[in-house]
């Protein structure tokens, strides 16, 4: 159950890392603090490293950064988050 979760909020901060591109970081500080924290909660693999850096990016984003990188990590969060929801 708590996996579905976590799969739902990727998909939905992969989202949000899309309409940062066009300058809407209403709830942009909420999915960085997500994502740092499971980040750290789970630490050890390569998934946490990834979600710490997508909460990085999509902080970068929330304030006018949007790299080109960015986008690698709105398709790592969507597609974990479908995996998440389909195993």
């Amino acid at each position: 159950m708590v996996v579905k979760l976590f799969g739902l909020l990727d998909i939905i901060a992969g989202i949000i890392l899309v309409y940062l591109s066009f300058n809407n970081s209403s709830l942009a500080s909420f999915f960085v603090i997500y994502l740092l924290l499971k980040g750290l909660l789970f630490y050890g693999g390569f998934a946490s490293i990834m979600d710490i850096l997508a909460g990085i990016f999509i902080g970068l984003a929330a304030m006018g950064n949007f790299y080109s990188l960015s986008w690698l990590f709105v398709i790592w969060l969507i597609q974990k988050g479908i995996l998440s929801l389909l195993f």
